[in-house]
Order: C-alpha cells, then structure tokens, then sequence
C-alpha cells in the first residue's frame, strides 16, 4: 500500500485520526470479517480437493466469530496497525482533494476510481475497505504458513456454520424494570446467596433454613448437590461451591426469574440465556478491569453454583383431627446447561478464554409440586410476582455492599410488604450478621463504621430514584444521612438507630403497579354471568386433581366436614367461598 512520497500529514492529525479509527471499530470489523470469508474458501478449496469437486457453503459472521478473532489477532492490531492505516488514508483524501484521484498502486487507483467523483465520505469509506481487504490479506497469508493456526481456525468456522441457539433478548431493552416472580422458594434462596454465614451442618450435610413468617410452621430448606445428580453433598464438599455463592450468583438467580415470567408458559418453558447480554444486565459492559474472556467465566461459575442450589419445602396443605397432611417436595432450584464457547487449551481440554457461554435454564421441577399443590391458596403461588428496576443489578458490591444487599432483599419482599416501613434493626439483621450489630452497640468505631455504612447506603438508593421517609418521631434529624451539625453524636446513639423506623420504597412506578396487582377483584359481576358450580363438578374436579376433602378444606381455611356437607348437596356455597373454588380448582 503506497501513496506519493510528497504528500506529508501531520503527526497531532495522524495520532487524532488513529485514535477515532480505533474506537468506531469499522476497520478492525471489516478486516476480521473479510479474513473469515477468506479462510472460509481456503475451506472449500480443501473441501473440493478432498473430495474431487468444490462443494460451496455459507458462513454465518456471529458476532461470537469476531469476538474469538479479535482475541486471537489482538497483537495486529497494535498501535502500530493504526498509525499506518490512519496515516495511508488521510495522505488519500489528501490527494483526492487536491487533485481529484489517489496516487497508489494501479490496480488499486482502477478499484477505486468509481469512486472519485463521489463526496469525501464515500472515499474515505472506500478506503477503509482498501485497508481491511489488504489486511486480511496479510493475515490469511500468516495463517496458512501456520498450519496449527490454519486448522484450528479452520474448525472454528465448521461451529460457525453450526445452527444458532435461539436465545432470550436482554431483559431491560425498552423499560428499566421487569416483572419478577416471588414465591417463597425463591425469595429464601436468594437469602441463602447472600447470607452464606447462616448455613450450618446438620447431620453431615450443609442446610440453609428458612421459617416463613405468616405460617411458622412453614419452612424451606436448600441444600448442595451434584452437578449431574440429586445426591446431596456432606459439608465439606458442599461448603466449597456455597463459598462461589455471591452478589453475582443471586443476581444470576433474579435474572432467571425475571426470564421465567416472560415464557409463554412461565414454569415449564426452558430458555437460553447468552452471557454477553447478562454482562450488559449487570453493567459490566463497562468495566475496564477486567477482560472479557474474565467476565464470561464469573458468569459460568455463578451459573454452576446455582446448578447445584437444592430447595426442599415442608408446606403444611391440611390438618385433620389426627394428623397434619403435608407437602415435602425436593429438587434443584434451577435446572441448566451451561455451554461455554471458544478453542480449548490443548493441555487441560478446557475452554480458558471463552467468547460466549450460553446458558440453557428452566425452573427445577420442584415447581410442579409446591407451587401447583402446596402453601397457602397454592395455584396462586404461581403469580406472586414483583418488579425488578435494572439499576440494582447494576449496584458494584464492592463499594456500596450493603445498599446492593438492602436493595435486593427490598425488590423480594416488596410483594407481601408493600408499605415499605420497618425499623432499622430489621432490615441490618437481614443484610449483616447479628454479631456485627452486638459489637457496634459495645464499640465507638464499630458503631461510627456501621452508622456511616447504612448512611452511604440509603444516600446510593436515593441516587437511584428509591423512595425513602424517616419517622419523625423516631429518626431524629440529627440521625439522619447528610446532617450538617458536627456536633459529636450523644451516648447511645446506635440504640436510637437501630430502633428508628424508616419507610423505603421501590422506584416509581413500582410501588403503583404493585398495588394495582394487589386490589381485591370484585368478583360479584363476573359470577352473576357464570352458571353456579355444581356439587357434581365439585367433586370431579377435586378427585380428578387426586386431592381428598381434608386437602381441599386445608387450603380453603374451612373444616372437611363442610366440604363434605356441600358435595352432599346439604349445604349452599357461598359466593366468597365459589370465588375461591374457581381460583383454586380452575373451574
């Protein structure tokens, strides 16, 4: 590539245009995609020569293509590469305006000629696409010199013709909140991600246990399991994949959720996520620290962790005089594949640098039993949902930790606590361990650390468009974040803290929709078109769904005797209670 020697460009104009052509990308694109269709014929010329005629096929440019060639060439396009291109195209247009053509080889004057009379954008344009043609060229000479490279590339391409998995778009594209489901499963499990000091060993095994509040004789349960099987692990085994559990595992695990409530059929329906669009979710996309290649693997690892999470619930569904029925279904939260893409190290036979992983998921089966028969009004567990404002997964635990861990356990609860209103000591016993409030309440520094901890963290969620009030009577001015006085805080302060109520509220609109969603429905219009439910159909339905009389009154709140008097025809249904049969029974 060559342009008359007369023609000089500054060396400030050289750097400045460099610096532009490295970060529009266009070059780097067109060279790589160009270099793949060349190595493409390289594979059919094989192709043909194997087999004694030339059989052409298409190559798909993936993005995934690219993203494992610029990894792989990234030493080319070194500082280097974009002085000279950026210098061979200004001495171009340099020419072009002075006299109307460019002074270069004569095959390359002839490509571009068609072009001359065109405006400046068109020529610069043109040669761009002088430079990635000559580039890839280059390369694709470098390539086949280098038969390892050669055949290694080669098989890359073989993937890339391979179908694409459909994958689920990004959660966040034209809203920055998403619905998000909420059943007692899942709000324990994400507690049990981020409160790794409250498992403990029970008969050899690693439990995380939660009590339900409206029912304390509810309780779920997670374990850790094989990868590949049900079998659960001793502590030991167990302790080191709870130790992978994280910030970024439990926002793994409300992405999947959030995933999940936009199936066609929310439980049964699996998806597949791409890791490169979770990294975008998470604002990683803009993280400099750390390569790509990185952010994919702590995305793999988070999702094995999760593969791993076993929940079991212990949900009362009906007592008799006798006995208490109950439901004690077992299995993995989330059921998955992980597919992680890219060349494989030679030596270890795995994938170091990979350009994508994807991740197929469905909800574990668990959802068949608890949710559908188990827990208080079961078929309505299935629509329990909340909302989830993109801007949380976005909070860095490293810096603003414990406003990421009250902003999380808010989103859950919001649901089933939609006032918003607590006292101080709840929400820090929910985030911290209670050993570190004990110890701020007998230490100056502790106390000053913890106060200015829960300070930088409501003052993060209020840059975050969170709605937050302080009780007048009991959150002193003199408390609360961003107090002028300087005066030195009175004895005892921690106490008033912790006993201080404060309301928190997720970003508008949220509070609103949830509300919306949680107005009883009048049924009475509604009922008044349909025709009553007959004893009959009762029954079917009832013993159809396998359920006895002491079940179905167990989820109603009414006694078996009375579910025996109305399926006998003894005793009218009221319209409350034909409300819930429809919604329970789906008639």
């Amino acid at each position: 590539m060559e342009l008359s020697a007369t023609t000089t460009i500054d060396g400030d104009r050289i750097q400045e245009y460099a610096k532009k052509l490295r970060s529009e990308g266009t070059l780097e694109y067109w060279t790589l995609s160009k270099l793949a269709r060349n190595l493409n014929n390289e594979f059919n010329k094989l192709k043909g020569q194997n087999r004694g005629k030339l059989k052409q096929r298409d190559l798909n440019i993936t993005p995934e293509l690219i993203a494992h060639l610029q990894q792989k060439f990234s030493e080319y396009f070194n500082q280097q590469f974009w002085l000279e291109k950026a210098e061979f195209i200004l001495q171009g247009l340099k020419q072009w305006k002075a006299k109307g053509i460019i002074l270069t080889k004569p095959e390359i004057s002839l490509t571009l000629s068609a072009d001359l009379n065109k405006d400046e954008t068109t020529v610069e344009l043109s040669l761009k696409e002088l430079c990635a043609a000559e580039s890839a060229s280059e390369l694709l000479a470098s390539i086949i010199a280098q038969q390892s490279l050669r055949d290694e590339l080669l098989k890359l391409l073989k993937v890339a013709t391979k179908p694409i998995l459909v994958t689920e778009p990004r959660l966040f594209i034209n809203s920055s909140i998403t619905s998000i489901p909420t059943p007692a499963i899942l709000a324990s499990g994400l507690q049990a991600q981020l409160r790794k000091d409250l498992w403990f060993e029970s008969n050899g095994l690693a439990v995380f246990q939660h009590k339900c509040q409206a029912q304390s004789d509810n309780y779920i349960e997670h374990y850790i399991s094989n990868p590949g099987d049900i079998e659960l692990l001793p502590w030991e085994a167990a302790e080191q994949i709870i130790n992978k559990f994280g910030f970024t595992s439990a926002k793994l695990h409300l992405i999947y959720a959030a995933h999940t409530m936009k199936q066609v059929n929310p439980w049964e329906s699996d998806f597949t996520l791409k890791a490169t669009n979770i990294i975008k979710e998470l604002g990683w996309d803009k993280r400099t620290d750390l390569s790509q290649s990185h952010k994919l693997n702590e995305i793999a690892k988070a999702a094995f962790a999760l593969s791993c999470f076993v929940s079991r619930a212990f949900w009362i569904e009906g007592r008799t005089k006798n006995k208490v029925n109950v439901s004690y279904p077992t299995g993995r939260t989330w059921d998955s594949v992980i597919e992680p893409c890219g060349t494989a190290d030679i030596f270890t036979r795995k994938i170091e640098q990979p350009y994508e992983v994807f991740i197929t998921v469905r909800p574990g089966l668990w959802t068949k039993h608890f949710l559908n028969r188990a827990g208080a009004k079961a078929k309505q567990a299935l629509y329990q949902f909340g909302y989830l404002a993109q801007k949380v997964l976005q909070i860095d635990p490293y810096h603003d930790e414990l406003a990421l861990r009250l902003a999380l356990h808010l989103t859950m609860e919001s649901r089933f606590h939609q006032s918003g209103r607590y006292e101080v000591k709840t929400l820090l016993k929910m985030a911290l361990p209670e050993t570190e409030l004990e110890t701020a309440r007998s230490d100056k520094r502790k106390a000053y650390e913890l106060k200015q901890r829960w300070d930088n963290a409501l003052k993060l969620l209020i840059s975050l468009d969170w709605q937050i009030q302080y009780d007048l009577e009991s959150y002193s001015a003199w408390l609360q974040p961003g107090n002028q006085d300087k005066k030195r805080m009175p004895k005892g302060y921690i106490d008033k803290l912790l006993a201080a109520k404060i309301t928190i509220l997720q970003p508008t609109p949220i509070p609103d929709l949830i509300a919306i969603k949680a107005e009883p429905q009048a049924p009475t219009s509604l009922l008044s078109k349909q025709t009553p439910i007959t004893v009959e159909q009762l029954r079917k339905v009832r013993e159809a769904k396998g359920w006895s009389q002491a079940k179905l009154a167990g989820w109603l709140g009414v006694s078996r005797s009375l579910i025996a008097l109305i399926e006998r025809g003894q005793r009218p249904v009221s319209p409350a209670l034909e409300t819930k049969f429809r919604e329970l029974l789906d008639i």
